[in-house]
């Protein structure tokens, strides 16, 4: 199978960074860190790039169906995975095929795409067209009792499917992309009215999720309303270098059906990775609000209510005027602000509730070209034009001061902060995930383990509010505390670690909650140990600041500390066991249902050891005994 080095060094650094995981492969639990096959650990990390799910969230529900790597009969289908929402009423089916070719110049056939999406939208979109004992695969019966099993009848519920066709070479080549545009037309509908998803992936694709956690749109033209006097605003600052200001900023006003186009285009990965706040939904109140005013008699007010779109993009061309129409192209766009009024209008545009009463009005576009080093403003720029409910971006955050400080207190007692891919290729054991970390540090000081268990993606990681709660901004004028956190960071990483390798080792337990509880076992540790580690804490802010690299090389401390949080780990164990026997008596609920729920995590919090140091409504400084 074909890999090119840079996608074998992406390999090595995501099996590195998720080797206390297991997969199911022919019903045997297999530890990440002991798969060599590059064809297993290729599907695992393009999958989990394109679906934008890591950790637990993604390791517990990828399904690998691949007859060669599995031995079922399966047809079309080489893997998928039931994910979670933001709501609790809906999930997302994602069903991936891969072609593996020897060579980097084969790529994905239109024949090949068409005939898996055209199979799996007739069995699990329009199961009304099912044939005849259409369900007679292994594979079809294993997704569809899956399905059901999340429906289960229940009013309300809906499953949305997203097709995945990936290959290890070229995805979508010049010579056949306008016979994908026919294909990906053919079902436009069905995106429409129920968010039907088909994405194709070459190596380029994988690996810009990788390096920006996007899809690059490569060129796109915006068409702008320019009738009238001061109808827009052009702003070079080309020869303005050294300010930090973007090199360009374009003002003006278009159609909606410019922004509803570009959804209808693109994948959710493409539009909108760097905005910091995800799609809420038809009920939120805002998007209510929008198509409300845009499906009713007061549509001409929508431009005068509605705050705009801000878009960011990395080079900008003004093209020429015709009929009062002036057309921008832009190249690699992402909309940074407005996926809520974009969404929003989409929907109004195509639900079948509003379709008819929709009406095209005027809306105000920012558009910002940033060089690509300026990562100062476009922080600045997202923060600002998002309010303090935002979801802020994994790769923005990891340019934060605040986790530049964290890494370089860690560095000096031997350990990499990983913010932004620093240990590929580092020959060490010693490594802090920025992402795990924040997990970590949730789950053992804040004891998040229901919200941990309830949420998905890097998003819940990192919003605002959990954010400002654990990396304050007074953290850079008080070196003390900085170190504080840093160690704390690094204390609790080391104890989710030794929690994932304990369930990865515990393979034959009768205990099956056991075995999604990381994050609940991590808080019961340091609520049973919290003066040994608060000890360990202590010791390593010593070091720190005493920046000793000999020393450090030397000191059992860190060993020591792992061998603690292995021999604590079985009365954890044994600690939430007999809380959820207890809790099992009184309610029949699934294993993943008792984990994300608030009864059980009552529970949980009133154990006498969590109880006694305080809740995870508490400050961030009750850690600080």
């Amino acid at each position: 199978m074909y890999l090119s080095d840079e996608v074998r060094k992406e390999i090595a650094y995501f099996k590195r960074l998720h080797e206390h995981f297991v997969i199911k492969l022919k019903d045997k639990e297999k530890s990440i860190s002991e798969i060599t096959d590059e064809r297993i650990l290729y599907i695992l990390m393009s999958a989990s790039y394109s679906m934008d799910i890591f950790e637990e969230g993604f390791f517990e529900n990828f399904v690998i169906t691949d007859k060669a790597l599995t031995g079922k009969d399966e047809i079309q289908i080489d893997a998928y995975a039931l994910i979670e929402t933001e709501s609790a009423r809906e999930k997302h089916l994602h069903i991936f095929q891969y072609k593996l070719f020897e060579g980097p110049k084969n790529g994905a056939s239109p024949v090949d795409v068409n005939t898996f999406v055209s199979l799996i939208n007739e069995l699990f979109v329009h199961t009304e067209l099912r044939k005849e004992n259409a369900l007679s695969n292994e594979v079809f019966k294993e997704i569809d009792a899956t399905m059901h099993g999340f429906l289960n009848g229940t009013r309300g519920r809906k499953i949305t499917v997203k097709c995945h066709f990936i290959t290890n070479a070229v995805g979508i080549s010049k010579t056949n992309a306008r016979i994908f545009d026919d294909l990906l037309g053919k079902f436009e509908r069905d995106k429409q009215l129920y968010g039907f998803g088909l994405q194709i992936y070459g190596e380029r694709e994988i690996l810009d999720l990788i390096r920006s956690g996007k899809i690059n749109i490569d060129t796109e033209i915006i068409n702008f309303n320019i009738d009238g006097l001061n109808s827009y605003r052009l702003e070079d600052n080309s020869t303005r270098g050294g300010l930090g200001v973007p090199n360009k900023v374009f003002i003006g006003i278009c159609n909606v059906n410019e922004l509803i186009r570009l959804q209808n285009k693109y994948h959710h990965n493409q539009l909108y990775s760097d905005n910091i706040r995800l799609y809420l939904g038809d009920r939120a109140a805002v998007n209510k609000d929008i198509i409300e005013t845009v499906t009713s008699q007061n549509s001409l007010w929508f431009p005068y209510m509605n705050n705009g779109i801000s878009i960011i993009c990395d080079d900008m061309s003004i093209l020429n005027a015709k009929h009062n129409i002036l057309p921008i192209e832009l190249n690699n766009i992402q909309i940074i602000n407005g996926c809520q009024t974009v969404n929003a209008l989409y929907n109004a545009k195509y639900s079948e509730k509003f379709k008819d009463k929709f009406k095209p009005e005027e809306i105000l576009v920012k558009i910002y070209k940033i060089d690509a080093n300026n990562t100062n403003f476009k922080y600045s720029v997202i923060k600002a034009s998002n309010n303090q409910n935002s979801v802020k971006n994994f790769s923005l955050l990891s340019n934060d001061p605040i986790q530049v400080a964290i890494q370089e207190a860690l560095k000096k007692i031997g350990y990499i902060y990983d913010r932004k891919g620093e240990a590929r290729g580092q020959d060490s054991n010693k490594i802090v995930s920025m992402v795990n970390a924040a997990l970590a540090y949730r789950a053992c000081f804040r004891f998040e383990a229901q919200k941990l268990r309830a949420g998905i993606g890097q998003g819940r990681v990192f919003r605002q509010d959990y954010y400002n709660q654990i990396y304050k901004e007074s953290l850079l004028t008080n070196d003390a505390k900085t170190f504080k956190l840093a160690s704390q960071l690094l204390s609790s990483s080391i104890i989710l670690d030794a929690v994932r390798d304990y369930i990865k080792e515990e393979t034959t337990s009768t205990l099956p909650i056991i075995k999604k509880s990381a994050y609940y076992l991590a808080g019961i540790i340091y609520a049973l140990n919290k003066v040994s580690i608060n000890k360990f804490i202590t010791d390593c802010v010593d070091l720190i600041q005493e920046n000793n690299p000999v020393k450090n090389n030397k000191v059992p401390l860190f060993s020591d500390f792992q061998a603690n949080v292995k021999s604590w780990l079985p009365n954890a164990e044994l600690k939430l066991q007999k809380l959820f026997d207890s809790y099992d008596k009184k309610n029949n609920q699934d294993i993943d249902n008792i984990l994300k729920s608030t009864e059980f995590d009552k529970e949980y919090q009133n154990l006498a050891e969590i109880k006694a140091i305080g809740s995870a409504s508490q400050d961030i400084e009750i850690a600080e005994e």
